[in-house]
């Protein structure tokens, strides 16, 4: 961003460029500037047919049509020219200074006074440069207000959202309430883990047995029914190499061939009917930790009341977790408004507000420069900076507001 000196330096400048550019015409000037733009172009392609005609040294005669048809061509665009130069002045878009002007460089141009042409164009070069010049200094001045507007567009954003956070309430029996909630289930979700920790310890011929009487294992697709249940009790208790083994260990002998498992099972097409037949049950008991058995959920009443019963210390946890939910909805809503609000306010916590509103201040102040009233109208009665001009530089570079 500039200081305020700069842009008072860089208004001054534009004033200053539109007072010269205001003796030429501020209507007439994108039209003269237009024609200078075209003059040129003409110019130096006459120069140019002219140096390469003299450079040649006895040329061929193909050769010397075709430059004589390009110079035709562009004294016959010169010709144009001049018909458009009357044509503007006669609309009122050109001035009689420089119509006049233009007029005489075409003759000097016909008459091989190249060099007589180029100082008379000095003249023009001169607009020129001063709008080139006029409208970067305009296009600095617009920059310079987007660079502003954005910077006060940010830092009123930041204030707004901090005075709105200052206002925001949040019931903080609720909240707390609710986080007493997830601490509890929680606590709920070790006691789970240490459970199936337990189960997957035990040897298989244990650990279907404590299915068996499981109060949950209709609660679940994958425990086997009676019949299945007895089939594998019994091959368990007659191979209790099998037997001693936890699900995790069972598993392991799936990938056994024939002739390896014969060694631990001779009647290998039973292992594989009665096992392995049940793959899925041992597989899915060996990883319980990543099933949904005996997922905690307050919403469940069966799965809860198994952890009030068969978990020690327990019950305390859920009978709270009960009592805990009746407004669950309402209390988790005020939690995460919290937590949403104190990571903002976190957020915002590298700010200060009285530097803010200071920045905001001298943004605004600087904006003000830039929109101040040019120099009152002087005793000719001229408009003040960007007045006339404005609508000139508007024809270059298009609609918008320059500063």
């Amino acid at each position: 961003m500039r200081s305020a000196e700069e842009i008072d330096r860089l208004k001054k400048e534009l004033h200053g460029l539109e007072k010269r550019m205001e003796k030429i015409g501020t209507v007439q000037l994108p039209t003269v500037i237009r024609l200078s733009e075209r003059l040129i172009e003409l110019m130096s392609e006459i120069e140019s047919t002219r140096e390469k005609e003299k450079s040649l040294w006895n040329p061929a005669v193909i050769t010397r049509i075709k430059i004589a048809k390009k110079e035709f061509g562009l004294f016959k665009g010169l010709n144009y020219f001049e018909r458009e130069v009357a044509g503007e002045f006669e609309k009122g878009n050109v001035p009689e200074d420089a119509g006049r002007r233009f007029i005489l460089i075409a003759k000097l141009i016909k008459d091989n006074k190249m060099q007589s042409a180029k100082k008379e164009f000095g003249y023009f070069e001169e607009i020129i440069e001063l709008s080139r010049r006029y409208e970067k200094a305009a296009e600095e001045m617009k920059e310079e207000e987007r660079i502003l507007g954005r910077e006060q567009f940010r830092i009123e954003k930041i204030l707004a959202e901090m005075s709105e956070l200052e206002k925001e309430a949040v019931d903080l029996e609720k909240a707390h309430r609710y986080e007493e909630l997830l601490g509890d289930l929680e606590r709920l979700k070790t006691a789970r883990e240490a459970y199936l920790h337990s189960l997957l310890s035990m040897p298989v011929v244990e650990l279907l047995g404590e299915i068996e009487k499981h109060p949950l294992k209709d609660h679940y697709r994958f425990f086997p029914g009676k019949e299945e249940m007895a089939g594998l009790k019994r091959f368990f208790s007659e191979y209790p190499v099998f037997g001693k083994c936890d699900a995790g260990q069972l598993c392991e002998f799936f990938g056994y061939s024939e002739k390896k498992l014969s060694h631990v099972c001779p009647e290998t097409s039973r292992f594989r009917k009665v096992v392995l037949g049940n793959r899925r049950l041992f597989e899915t008991l060996s990883t319980l930790h990543h099933t949904d058995f005996l997922a905690v959920d307050d919403g469940d009443g069966k799965v809860m009341d198994f952890y009030a019963e068969r978990i020690g210390g327990a019950r305390e946890i859920v009978e709270r977790i009960m009592e805990l939910r009746k407004e669950k909805r309402s209390d988790r809503e005020e939690y995460e408004k919290r937590g949403q609000i104190e990571k903002r306010k976190a957020e915002l916590s590298k700010y200060s507000k009285t530097e803010l509103e200071a920045e905001l201040k001298g943004i605004r102040h600087l904006l003000g420069l830039l929109h101040s009233e040019a120099p009152a109208k002087d005793a000719e009665g001229e408009g003040g900076l960007l007045s006339g001009f404005g609508l000139f530089l508007k024809k270059l570079t298009g609609p918008g507001p320059l500063v």
